[in-house]
This record gives structure tokens, sequence and C-alpha cells, in this order.
């Protein structure tokens, strides 16, 4: 299992558009695969459960993302720094034709966490 600390900065807030606010980190040297991860993040003492995407945004086709989207989590943690440990490799970093499409890959990353 990995483990890092990163910053919280702030995004574009396109997942949020999307209905899955993320936490975009200012770390881009990992040593780990592209893709999508399950992951845990600490926050203020407490640890959840959350999908981690790091790789080329080949989404929107521009540069380097570090993001996460947390479950059950509802807090301003911008400017913070958080704990993650990296639990499983769940899929590749792919293309979508849409945000509808998208929207129903991560409901099915979800489900693997």
């Amino acid at each position: 299992m990995n483990f890092f600390k990163a910053k919280v900065i702030a995004g574009k807030g396109r997942g949020r558009k999307l209905g899955f606010p993320t936490a975009n980190l200012d770390k881009t040297n990992l040593n780990i695969d592209c893709g999508v991860y399950s992951a845990k993040i600490k926050s203020n003492g407490k640890w959840y459960r959350a999908l981690f995407h790091f790789g080329q945004r080949k989404t929107f086709n521009e540069g380097i993302s570090l993001e996460l989207y947390i479950k059950d989590f509802n807090f301003d943690i911008y400017h913070q720094e958080i704990e993650v440990k990296i639990v499983k490799k769940i899929r590749e970093v792919r293309k979508f034709k849409g945000a509808e499409e998208l929207k129903k890959q991560i409901k099915k990353d979800f489900k693997l966490i």
C-alpha cells in the first residue's frame, strides 16, 4: 500500500458540477501507475473511503490530475494537508464520450471500494 501526504488545492469545479465534488491535490510525483484507485484519506483524525484518480487528465485533455472523490464527506479541506492511503487499483484512466458516461463509471467504481 502507498501512503503520502498532500495539500488540497482548488480545482475548476468540474467534479462538483457532475455531482461528485473532488479534492484536488498539489502532488504530481507519485510512484504508482496512472489509474483510478480505491483509497482512504485521513482528515481531522478520521478515515474516509475515496476514489483516487492519478494520471493524464484524458477526460478533458489537460495535464496531470491528482484528485479524490471522498465518500460521505462534506467538509471544507482547502489548503489542508491530508494523508492518503492507496488501497488497490480499480481501472485504467480512459476518455469518456460525455458527462453522463463518466457519471455512470464513477458510480460503478464506487461499488468497488
